[in-house]
């Protein structure tokens, strides 16, 4: 399949391409043609990576390829940009390392214990909540539910009324490419940032084996090191992130076993079979819920056999790396048996990794496992209603009906 270049860099960043899904045969068309290629869309010049060892290296390379200046693409404008500073998702070392070595003494075992407690309960609950309902959407019912609940629990958030509050935040952050995105995505964070810091100084004064309580205490063993706003932002973080994987995923998930037979059986069968992390790890890769993410050049710099020139932004899609050949035999089939699985869900490693990624790789294995454990057996109920966003692979609504 041949491409034009200039067809294919408007078409990727035209929030409408990802409506239909993500544009695999563009990227499939790129990386075989031109794995790394300068695209020039009117929305500005960006290297776009297709192929995962590239992905990888420039994810790893944190000294050429920063993300202090965006890490979306187009970058950030000043506004949005100054809003997120202070976050670990916009740091680089050796600011990332200190913050970083603070914030991942509140996963202490206590904390960790509960975690499938925590998460187990929860789907259960959500799964009870629709189990007399002979149609509902998945998208609204389930699969927000259950992420925006697990961290009401993970916080130590009892108030329900807060738990549906952070829903809304994650989907307003997330609306990134909405006519009204801009407005959305500041409105979100803001909000999402003042219940936290109304949480943090409840749990100031009573704590509970719950994160927040967990990261106060870390701020008074380590006096002076750990700023409020620090562990405002780190939290929103954690929220956002743990939350977009999730919901993305547990919907596209459940529209796959609908819409394919086969899909359904060999996750049916890997969950039989005593390998539902199997199909997690390939759900994951088939699925890819966050598209990508952006760095910019601090220096000139080689990769891939090109010459990126400092200021340059590069766009790392996860969802092109997480089908490369080279590394993924039949990259475009699922195969939850699937043994190396180096996909890159949460990144392409390095110093961004997902913190969250346990506790996201938890919610999808307990949902699978309580889901064919009940027996249940949804089917379509309606058109799957997907979103005209290029960041996250993302699905608006998916009405289900009872089998």
């Amino acid at each position: 399949m041949t491409v034009d270049l200039g067809l294919r860099a408007a078409e990727l960043t035209d929030p409408e391409t990802w409506r239909a899904g993500v544009p695999h045969a563009l990227f499939d068309a790129q990386r075989s043609q031109e794995p790394l290629a300068l695209l020039e869309p009117a929305s500005g010049p960006y290297w776009s990576l297709t192929r995962h060892a590239d992905i990888a290296a420039a994810s790893r390379d944190h000294e050429h390829f920063t993300v202090t200046r965006g890490s979306y693409y187009p970058l950030p404008t000043p506004e949005v940009l100054e809003s997120q500073r202070g976050m670990l998702l916009l740091m680089d070392p050796p600011d990332h390392t200190r913050l970083h070595k603070l914030v991942i003494k509140s996963f202490t075992p206590r904390v960790v214990a509960k975690f499938e407690g925590w998460v187990r309960e929860v789907v259960v609950d959500v799964l009870d909540s629709v189990a007399g309902r002979s149609e509902f959407d998945f998208i609204a019912d389930v699969a927000a539910q259950i992420p925006g609940q697990v961290t009401g629990a993970l916080l130590g958030m009892p108030d329900a009324a807060d738990r549906e509050f952070v829903v809304q935040c994650a989907q307003d952050v997330f609306a990134i490419d909405a006519p009204d995105g801009h407005e959305r995505h500041i409105r979100g964070q803001q909000n999402l940032a003042g219940l936290i810091m109304r949480l943090l100084a409840e749990k100031g004064e009573n704590p509970d084996g719950d994160l927040i309580s967990s990261l106060n205490a870390v701020r008074v063993a380590n006096d002076g090191q750990l700023s409020e706003i620090e562990c405002v932002k780190y939290l929103a973080l954690l929220t956002l992130a743990g939350f977009e994987t999730t919901h993305t995923l547990l919907g596209q998930a459940m529209r796959m076993m609908m819409e394919d037979e086969s899909i359904a059986a060999a996750i049916r069968g890997a969950y039989e079979s005593g390998n539902t992390s199997g199909a997690v790890e390939e759900l994951l890769r088939f699925v890819s819920p966050v598209n990508y993410f952006a760095r910019s050049a601090t220096a000139d710099v080689e990769l891939g056999g090109r010459e990126i020139k400092e200021g340059d932004v590069v766009v790392l899609w996860y969802a092109a790396g997480n089908r490369d050949p080279e590394v993924f035999p039949n990259p475009h089939e699922f195969d939850p048996t699937r043994s190396p699985n180096r996909h890159m869900a949460f990144g392409g490693g390095g110093i961004h990794h997902c913190m969250g990624n346990h506790v996201a790789r938890l919610e999808i294995r307990i949902f699978l496992e309580e889901y064919f454990r009940r027996g249940e057996d949804f089917r379509p109920g309606g058109e799957a209603v997907r979103g005209a966003n290029m960041f996250v692979n993302q699905l608006v609504s998916l009405p289900v009906r009872r089998g």
